[in-house]
């Protein structure tokens, strides 16, 4: 963690002051059927793994010059861990980890207001919210995904895609300054986690997609908003 606050505020400085960035925070609820399965079936009860996370999203601002179809490149830290007891051979406490760096693509699509050319996305509450702020989302990326299930060296590396679908509202607090709520719902497909069956002396590797519900908030920084835009 602490390494990629380092590298998010070294990315930060290197921005010069045209830059239009933002800053998005989320929490998230997740669910991987094929290792809660695995897992239940070992113990004997139902249980769950990495349940819920957080998200860290530095992003960069682009848009189409007539129409309002916006884009965010960004790169992102995830991170989850669990505490399961009577878990593995022994029937021990587990902690389970997963830590994910990785880079994407959103994009925002404003169907309300699509053919529009308000000065956007700070618009200083300029006409009506919904119109002007209202979005649909969408994204792809990668993550390079470490997970580790129990102690000792039981840990694997995996780049693992993800694609997402949701919706936002940006709400214009000054010309320089927008705030967004957003939900989306996020998917990672079939995430290796071979180590996991090492836990209970199995083998194999149990893979799971991960379905990932997020709501966050991003803060939107224009400081470019005095100069002409592209």
């Amino acid at each position: 963690m602490i390494r990629f606050t380092a590298i998010l505020i070294l990315t930060i400085l290197c921005l010069s002051v045209n830059a239009q960035f933002g800053i998005r925070v989320s929490q998230n609820f997740n669910k991987a059927g094929s290792w809660d399965d695995f897992i239940s079936n070992e113990i004997g009860r139902s249980e769950s793994v990495f349940t819920s996370s957080q998200s860290y999203t530095l992003d960069y601002w682009l848009r189409l010059p007539n129409h309002r179809v916006e884009f965010y490149p960004n790169i992102s830290y995830h991170r989850a861990t669990d505490l399961i007891t009577n878990i593995g051979v022994g029937g021990s406490e587990s902690t389970s980890v997963l830590d994910q760096i990785g880079a994407g693509l959103l994009v925002h699509i404003y169907a309300f207001d699509f053919t529009g050319d308000c000065d956007c996305p700070t618009f200083s509450k300029q006409g009506g919210l919904v119109k002007k702020g209202f979005f649909f989302m969408g994204g792809v990326g990668a993550d390079f995904a470490r997970k580790k299930f129990g102690d000792g060296d039981l840990a694997d590396g995996n780049f693992d895609v993800k694609a997402s679908l949701g919706l936002g509202i940006d709400i214009g607090l000054t010309d320089l300054l927008t705030i967004t709520p957003f939900v989306q719902i996020q998917r990672y497909f079939d995430v290796s986690g071979h180590n996991l069956s090492e836990v209970f002396n199995s083998t194999g590797n149990i893979s799971s997609s991960i379905n990932q519900l997020q709501v966050g908030l991003r803060l939107g920084l224009r400081a470019d908003y005095s100069k002409p835009r592209f």
